[in-house]
């Protein structure tokens, strides 16, 4: 399944990529993660930094654990890979500035791992829908910076 957006918000492009670089934040801006922390030692974020979450799907926990696979600070784009029990999920964010504002392009993969495959077809609509509410929570967290 696979999930695209671009929102615009109003604070700086630098400001607004160091916030959602940041996985261990996560949880302030989306409301289908429950928790978010890093695993790392509070190095500076780079590739192979790591970072877990605990995201709430359909009432059940689901933990994953993200990693930085690709960083690109200067033209702020990410890249990362999260892998759980049941799905693993491909994210890339970009941050440009445009218009006077700041543009968010968000795009995540998201595979369900094993029987739970057959089921995908049937859920593009419920993960849509949290696509969205994560991006108009970070669209709103951002904007209140």
């Amino acid at each position: 399944m696979l999930y695209r957006k671009t929102i615009e918000v109003s604070c700086p492009p630098q400001d607004a990529f160091a916030f959602v670089s940041d996985f261990s934040r996560v949880a302030e801006w989306d409301p289908g993660v429950v928790s978010s922390r890093s695993l790392g030692n509070g190095a500076a974020l780079e590739v192979g930094s790591r970072f877990e979450l605990v995201t709430l799907f359909r009432g059940n926990r689901q933990r994953f654990e993200y990693v930085v696979t690709a960083i690109d600070e200067g033209r702020r784009r990410i890249s990362l890979l999260g892998e759980g029990e049941k799905a693993r999920s491909r994210d890339e964010i970009s941050v440009d500035p445009v218009a006077g504002k700041t543009q968010i392009s968000y795009e995540a993969e998201i595979r369900l791992r094993g029987i739970l495959r057959t089921a995908e077809p049937f859920l593009g609509g419920a993960f849509r829908r949290m696509g969205d509410a994560a991006l108009d929570g970070l669209r709103r967290t951002l904007d209140a910076r």
